[in-house]
């Protein structure tokens, strides 16, 4: 799954969202997340994350997906 992360400085995952923000389309409304100062902003894919895992799940898979 395509997934948007946002990292704090320590590298603690602060918020995820489906699908790339790079690639909102622009001709319709669209909401993305957005890194506050000090974060980092990650597009990345990550095949072991389902719509149907809960948030606790996606959390723990993307943390270890961008600790590899």
């Amino acid at each position: 799954m395509k997934l948007t992360v946002i990292t704090s400085q320590s590298g603690e995952v602060v918020a995820v969202q489906q699908g790339h923000a790079s690639q909102a389309r622009k001709s319709a409304e669209y909401a993305v997340i957005v890194p506050s100062e000090g974060q980092t902003l990650h597009e990345v894919e990550v095949p072991e994350v389902h719509a149907s895992h809960s948030p606790q799940e996606i959390l723990r898979t993307v943390a270890a997906h961008l600790a590899q």
